[in-house]
């Protein structure tokens, strides 16, 4: 053969890096991995000195000739990712539009589980002696990470050590590197999670044939003839080991003896961890009658289904106009088609009812994914829908990258909810941007529901991109519940003040007619703060730049950051004085105060500390459905998409805890959560009431909300959006770094905003830099913040302009450059 026809395999590498690399590298894949690497793959590739680990992005053949450069590929790595043409094309969109490393892009695809990891560890340097240990102070924490270190032969993975020294761990890490007693490494760790395989036992007999074996050896071998006669009347159908020995009474020794005369087979196979234990499918159900609206809206949307291209819907539907119902319909015309659909809803609390629903509608083919599911349970149920033997997914933000195939719709429920918002980890981002742009790429239907609509959402919608469906009443004609606004500054208060002498009333009035109630504060503990009265001082955290937290169940302070506790003090610590009291409203205190005015009711409390334990959200939620319980107190977890039809009260006990956020979506947030906790009353046939009290009963957001007036709402906030040009007249970028030393944080934030600057004037971008300054939350898990905000005019050219402003601008060591893209908190 000539030299000119020899072909050579090489993959496309996606290099798992901790930077913002949004490149591929080639490198020549050795013949005996041919037959195991496949796109999708995890494999270790050489790269700039180091081994590290990559994803195959694509396989193709070149000339020999041209590979000579190249570098092999070391090993296959177990597990691999549902990389597709598709699933690589997002994958690159997300790096390029939340500026963040396309191996980082890449692992969203799978749970975190199924993906081989770069484990970070700590070591000891050569240079450290043993006289080097003592010479930190014995309480710092540099003294404290070498102790680690040392106690565990010089060698510790970084998650030991951050979870041994919390947030003293980036002071202690920086300082001890910057002195050259520390090094970072990488070591490869496998997956983590794998199928759960169960031994099954297989008869290699005709039922007729193991019958006659069994009775020709039922006198010498009793034991093996009681396993045929279980296994024929099974007819071939394999059997799990351990229940089948069970049953018939015997010991594995039978069974052993049946194989290795060839009669059975031992065989593992994989079975799914259910994430509802053993809870049975709820019976389906048929689909009820639909209104002259609702009838209206699954036509559009059947039509677009039908079309097999893609169109965006938002549907704009008050509180119980039966949006779910529509959601439904849509996923059936789906699926009756021979497409997958994804229904995403913004919290966990909310995903146990939708799941309930959608699977009294379609059964065993619904998988869940979500983060209160245990990794195996993630592992199955996203592999149930990669195989194809689930076709409606169901999930919170994560979800949007489920592997379905031929994905023909996509619903998200209360498109309005911040939860869909990726704030803590890279890439931040926003479920709803990816999901229109997941079913713009694979020709899908997106099906957008709220009853109070994001401003730029509707916004979209009054412009065109999207087609706007209306529900402007309940089902069955039920009226919107009525709202009263309880002025604070002058209304009389009930025994103990948490209470106005209103909401008392109207709650012991639904007691007594055996109804349930709902109260809301989005705020929990038992105080917001400990502060005395001598010196006006508040107990903060030694860490974060907010106050400490009351709970008087344990009581202790605590950071609802950092998870900083404490004991609480009997004198203050800046004076002395034992005048030193709480002050704030939280859910405990609340929960407390209902329980002493009306001693006989059932009271149940919905937060993040009753809610920590898996399944406590469905099993609380349950119980008040069941009316195990008359009140429901809770956070914003109980204030959306949940359905109680005995539930004819619902009470916000401070509407004010929203109002004055240093953010500019304060009002609509405000509004948004006022509408939908209002909208949990009178969803059956008894009619709803809502109270509201509040310090500020002429704020817009709570007039509005208690008209049930979305279009009041929308025309004044996006008036005085369109006023300071925030969204959706521009686009928003956060830009944070973070140190322990401060002058470092505000000098590399300084450097952001002066290149973003730079670049806007080169480029003439319609854009301007805001800032730098220090973050509103100064400091948080003991590294100090500084910021900037982008606001750009021309809203398609902020990625690039981030990238090009953005590349040379590095962090000094031991901090953090972040880059948030459409901003949901600036805190």
């Amino acid at each position: 053969m000539k030299e000119s026809a020899i072909q050579q395999l090489v993959v496309d590498v996606i290099v798992d890096l901790p930077t913002a690399l949004q490149e591929v590298f080639t490198y020549l894949l050795p013949r005996p991995l041919e037959a195991k690497v496949q796109v999708g793959s995890c494999v270790l590739v050489p790269f700039s000195g180091q081994e590290l680990l990559g994803y195959v992005a694509r396989r193709y053949w070149v000339d020999a000739r041209s590979t000579r450069q190249l570098k092999p590929v070391l090993d296959v790595v177990a597990g691999s990712l549902p990389l597709d043409e598709n699933r690589l094309a997002l994958a690159e969109w997300l790096a390029r539009e939340y500026r963040c490393g396309l191996a980082a892009a890449v692992r969203l695809l799978a749970p975190t589980e199924m993906v081989a990891k770069v484990q970070k560890v700590l070591r000891l340097t050569p240079q450290v002696q043993q006289q080097e240990l003592w010479q930190a102070a014995p309480d710092s924490p540099e003294r404290r990470l070498l102790d680690l270190l040392a106690s565990a032969g010089g060698q510790l993975p970084e998650a030991q050590a951050k979870a041994q020294l919390g947030t003293l761990y980036p002071t202690a890490l920086y300082r001890l590197k910057r002195r050259g007693l520390v090094e970072q490494q990488n070591v490869l760790l496998a997956a983590s999670v794998r199928a759960r395989m169960l031994r099954h036992v297989r008869l290699n007999l005709l039922p007729e044939q193991a019958e006659a074996l069994a009775e020709a050896c039922s006198a010498r071998a009793p034991a093996q003839a009681a396993l045929l006669r279980a296994l024929a009347v099974a007819e071939g159908e394999m059997l799990p080991m351990a229940e089948l020995l069970r049953q018939v009474g015997v010991s594995a020794s039978a069974l052993k003896s049946l194989q290795s005369r060839g009669v059975v087979d031992l065989i593992d196979m994989p079975i799914a961890r259910s994430p509802f234990g053993k809870a049975s499918l709820p019976a389906l159900k048929s689909p009820p009658s639909l209104t002259p609206d609702q009838e209206h809206c699954v036509q559009q949307i059947g039509q677009a289904v039908e079309s097999g291209e893609h169109r965006s819907f938002l549907l704009f539907g008050v509180t119980g106009s039966g949006k779910t119902e529509v959601y439904l319909r849509a996923v059936a015309l789906t699926l009756a088609r021979g497409r997958s659909a994804l229904l995403l809803v913004p919290e966990i609390a909310l995903a146990a009812q939708v799941v309930e629903s959608v699977q009294a509608r379609f059964g065993n083919l619904v998988a869940v994914l979500h983060s209160a599911l245990s990794a195996g349970e993630r592992f199955d149920e996203w592999r149930r829908a990669r195989e194809r033997r689930a076709r409606v997914v169901v999930g919170a933000r994560s979800a949007v990258f489920a592997p379905l195939e031929h994905l023909g719709l996509i619903v998200l429920d209360e498109e309005h909810e911040g939860a869909y918002k990726q704030q803590e980890h890279t890439p931040r981002y926003h479920a709803r941007t990816v999901a229109w742009q997941r079913a713009r790429r694979e020709g899908a239907v997106l099906l957008m529901g709220s009853a109070t609509p994001s401003l730029e959402t509707f916004y979209q919608a009054k412009q065109g991109v999207h087609t706007l469906l209306q529900l402007p009443t309940r089902v069955e004609g039920r009226p919107l519940p009525a709202v009263h606004v309880v002025d604070m500054r002058e209304a009389a208060r009930a025994r103990g003040g948490v209470f106005s002498q209103q909401m008392a009333e109207a709650i012991a009035e639904r007691l007594g007619r055996g109804e349930q109630v709902i109260l809301f504060l989005n705020r929990r503990a038992y105080a917001s703060f400990l502060l005395c009265r001598q010196c006006g001082q508040v107990v903060r955290c030694r860490r974060c730049d907010v106050s400490l937290a009351y709970h008087k169940v344990d009581g202790s302070l605590r950071c609802h950051h950092c998870d900083y506790r404490q004991s609480v003090p009997s004198r203050c610590p800046a004076c002395g004085a034992p005048h030193i009291y709480p002050f704030g409203l939280g859910t405990q205190r609340v929960e407390e105060e209902v329980r002493s005015l009306f001693p006989e009711a059932r009271v149940l409390r919905m937060d993040r500390d009753t809610t920590t334990r898996k399944g406590a959200h469905h099993v609380l939620l349950a119980r008040f459905r069941a009316h195990e319980a008359d009140v429901l107190i809770g956070t914003q977890m109980v204030a959306k998409g949940l359905d109680f039809p005995k539930v004819t009260l619902v009470g916000v006990v401070s509407a004010d805890t929203a109002l004055h956020i240093p953010d500019f979506r304060a009002s609509e947030r405000a509004f948004q959560l006022l509408t939908q906790v209002a909208g949990r009353a009178g969803r059956a046939q008894q009619p709803g009431e809502v109270v509201i009290q509040t310090f500020n009963p002429e704020h817009e957001a709570v007039r509005s909300a208690c008209q049930h007036d979305y279009l009041r709402f929308y025309e004044q906030e996006i008036a005085h959006r369109e006023e300071l040009r925030y969204p959706p007249f521009s686009r928003l970028a956060n830009i944070l770094a973070t140190h322990p030393e401060e002058a470092k944080a505000a000098e590399t934030c300084q450097q952001a905003a002066q290149r973003l600057s730079e670049v806007i004037r080169a480029e003439r971008i319609a854009a301007e830099v805001l800032g730098p300054v220090q973050a509103p939350m100064a400091r948080l898990r003991g590294v100090w913040r500084w910021h900037c905000l982008v606001k750009c005019y021309q809203q398609e050219s902020l990625p690039d302009l981030l990238r090009e402003a953005l590349e040379g601008v590095a962090p000094a060591q031991g901090g953090t450059l972040q880059v948030d893209v459409d901003p949901y908190s600036l805190l």
